[in-house]
């Protein structure tokens, strides 16, 4: 399916049992690609080491699409990549790749969610929002500590306290002229909590 809709995503960490370190962020709309054809691009991300076997991944993919006189529909795609064996050079093979593969998505989309550079505001709000959906943060205990603004590349350099301590970041506008693009992180691993056990029944 094509979708109206897209929300590509990459999050890189070195142990699944806690969040990731930081997460890649692209919103389009109208890309003109397949989801399978959208997680092909995605497969070279895992191999930007340069090692003889790709690092750890798993990517999922949900689409769905809605009816009510007007029709829509979306698509979401969530690449899970292993850095535990990156770090230094490695990282920042693996960063370049996401940069290279969101540019041929982007160029394959109509366009994105931002059509311009956003305002402070709605930077911070961007940034909030997608600390909240991938770290589980209320965005009313996340508090804005800095705010650098390049307009030259469109860019937003966040970071924010929570009030447990924490510190979370994030750049909108992750990559030059892609305000749609972001990149949010905390800083230190974060355990994620432990399921809920399973109701036995009676």
């Amino acid at each position: 399916m094509r979708a109206q809709e897209s929300r590509v995503s990459v999050a890189l960490g070195d142990d699944l049992g806690h969040y990731p370190d930081e997460v890649w962020d692209l919103e389009l709309d109208h890309l003109d690609m397949f989801t399978e054809e959208i997680i092909d691009e995605l497969d070279a991300i895992p191999w930007a080491e340069g090692n003889h076997a790709p690092s750890h991944s798993t990517v999922s993919a949900r689409t769905s699409k809605h009816s009510w006189g007007a029709s829509g529909s979306y698509s979401e795609i969530i690449m899970q990549v292993s850095t535990g064996t990156a770090g230094g050079v490695g990282a920042t093979a693996i960063a370049a790749a996401i940069k290279v593969v969101y540019e041929k998505l982007k160029n394959r989309a109509r366009g994105d969610s931002w059509r311009h550079m956003p305002s402070n505001e709605e930077a911070t709000r961007l940034a909030q929002s997608r600390i909240h959906r991938h770290y589980d943060v209320s965005v009313d205990k996340l508090t804005l500590v800095r705010s650098d603004v390049d307009a030259e590349t469109q860019r937003y350099d966040l970071e924010f306290s929570h009030e447990d301590g924490r510190k979370f970041g994030a750049t909108v506008g992750a990559i030059s002229g892609m305000p749609s693009c972001t990149r949010v992180w905390a800083d230190g691993p974060l355990a994620r909590p432990a399921p809920d056990p399973v109701d036995p029944g009676n």
